[in-house]
């Protein structure tokens, strides 16, 4: 599952290795999520995520809703976001404007491009490179400066291989309690995994769309790490939305927002006469008010004066 709505995303802003929290939207996104596991019975018996606030909280939040908030999680930086180079904590919009949007649109979507690479004069360098979280990164070959998605991937693959397939399958056969793992990650990270599960082209995958905080899952081999599925076409998503008939209408919709945020704008002959009130509240007398009133509340009579 990709985080619940942040501070950035809401803002259209490159959000990359940026630590930003949570929206209000956001935690409840993450709640509801959780509301879904305990309706749908699903049982977990370990939590990854990455070491980013908004990727943790949003697990955090699920898990608790569904009342497991007790479960074992694992923080790899590995599952961070996609580091955006320079582009990070820049108006997707505006920087679309300044340097063209094709060229940002290859950036932001296609597997082999790689944004421009952050300087130490950008304002979030020192900011990463004195993070505690990435001091052992330093020692490894430095802290990375800008990903394309092909860079993302390698480490995302590495810590789904050696990491989470490896130790889910040791639980399971020790005979841990839970039916799932769960990890709860980024929009790239998770794009660049599905890739890898799913055996999706290069070409493709610029059209892949991850919503915030809609849980999908998977049936994986533990033998082979491999998706279990007969019945969906390899090169195609294959993982499977989870929601129950209360959040049902709430994922869909979020999930049609987010692969086209255009769908809900109103051309003008979509607004009916009825839709719009010719008169503000204000502007509507104290008689009319009254006879609108008693007209509504005469025809739907409450359950104490209704008359059976």
């Amino acid at each position: 599952m990709r985080h619940g709505e942040s501070e950035f995303n809401t803002a259209n802003i490159f959000t990359g290795w940026c630590d930003v929290a949570l929206t209000p939207r956001g935690v409840v996104e993450a709640t509801e999520a959780g509301q879904v596991f305990l309706s749908c019975g699903l049982r977990f018996r370990k939590c990854y995520t990455s070491v980013l606030s908004r990727s943790i909280s949003t697990a955090f939040r699920s898990l608790e809703s569904a009342g497991v908030g007790w479960v074992d999680m694992v923080k790899d930086w590995r599952l961070n976001e996609r580091h955006y180079g320079a582009l990070q904590g820049l108006s997707k919009e505006r920087t679309g404007e300044r340097l063209g949007r094709e060229k940002v649109m290859k950036w932001r979507r296609s597997f082999f491009a790689r944004p421009p690479s952050m300087e130490p004069s950008h304002p979030h360098y020192d900011m990463i490179e004195n993070d505690l979280r990435y001091r052992k990164l330093k020692g490894d070959g430095g802290i990375t400066k800008g990903e394309s998605l092909e860079d993302t991937q390698k480490r995302v693959v590495g810590v789904w291989e050696d990491t989470i397939v490896k130790d889910s399958c040791k639980d399971a056969d020790e005979g841990e309690e839970g039916d799932c793992v769960l990890v709860v990650a980024h929009a790239n990270t998770l794009r660049a995994l599905l890739m890898h599960l799913d055996e999706i082209e290069v070409d493709d995958i610029e059209d892949v769309n991850i919503p915030t905080a809609v849980p999908f899952y998977y049936d994986i081999d533990k033998n082979t790490g491999k998706v279990v599925d007969e019945k969906k076409e390899v090169g195609t998503f294959r993982g499977k939305f989870i929601y129950d008939d209360l959040k049902k209408r709430s994922f869909l919709e979020r999930r049609r927002a987010a692969q086209d945020p255009w769908l809900w704008a109103l051309r003008d002959d979509d607004v009916e006469e009825g839709m719009l009130n010719k008169k503000s509240l204000n502007e509507i007398s104290i008689e009319e008010e009254a006879s609108r009133n008693t007209k509504l509340f005469a025809s739907n009579p409450s359950p104490a004066t209704k008359k059976v």
